[in-house]
């Protein structure tokens, strides 16, 4: 093993075994917001306290949560008693992004009444004036052998949806992701645009309209 890779170890196994270890990292991400006017960050938090996920968006008959495999990592200090660093690492790394050259969007539905069905390839992800369509769609859930669902034991998986996935379960929370291909977009972007108008929605409703991305700083702490 190198030096370097050796010393990298010992820290990280040093960083478990001694009490009052801790740390920070952080960087930017992309939110969701609905509307002309983006969320704003609070304010009140102090420097080793994680940021809180943003708040689900509330439409008529469904909750979302949509979230971009884009966070950017830009710093990450793990120290001993807050004072004595143990490891830093201040490269750029898109840390949640695992398919280099494709951008995963992860939506978590909760209907609440019957009727919303999800069809994937008609997702559009707009990047500037590039427009991407979905080109796979995935359901996360515990399945069995056979391939169904089941609530307990079975594996969890990212289970392909072919065409389209009826949401029939109210109260149910859905996770379900689109591919696009397309490297991630820099989480500093205010040109992204998600539309779900046609992947998304129930005859009961309106088209859901158009979801943009706004950039924010997140942290999190190590304890």
């Amino acid at each position: 093993m190198p030096n370097a890779a050796r010393r990298l170890a010992l820290a990280g196994l040093a960083c478990l075994l001694l009490a009052g270890c801790a740390g920070f990292r952080g960087g930017w991400e992309s939110v969701p917001y609905f509307g002309d006017t983006p969320p704003t960050p609070s304010e009140n938090r102090s420097f080793l306290e994680a940021t809180p996920n943003p708040p689900p968006l509330e439409l008529p008959g469904l909750r979302l949560q949509v979230t971009l495999d884009n966070q950017l990592r830009t710093h990450d200090i793990q120290v001993y008693l807050f004072v004595l660093p143990l490891h830093i690492d201040p490269r750029d790394h898109y840390w949640k992004n695992h398919t280099p050259g494709k951008t995963r969007v992860h939506i978590t539905v909760t209907p609440a009444e019957p009727g919303f069905v999800f069809r994937p390839a008609q997702a559009v992800l707009a990047i500037g004036n590039r427009r991407f369509d979905g080109v796979a769609g995935f359901d996360f859930d515990r399945w069995d052998r056979e391939g169904r669902r089941v609530g307990e034991g079975g594996t969890w998986e990212h289970r392909p949806v072919a065409t389209e996935l009826h949401l029939d379960e109210p109260g149910r929370s859905y996770h379900l992701s689109i591919d696009f291909d397309t490297p991630v977009p820099s989480p500093e972007s205010r040109e992204i645009l998600l539309d779900l108008s046609r992947a998304l929605g129930s005859p009961r409703h309106s088209a859901l309209p158009l979801i943009r991305f706004v950039p924010m700083r997140w942290r999190g702490s190590y304890s």
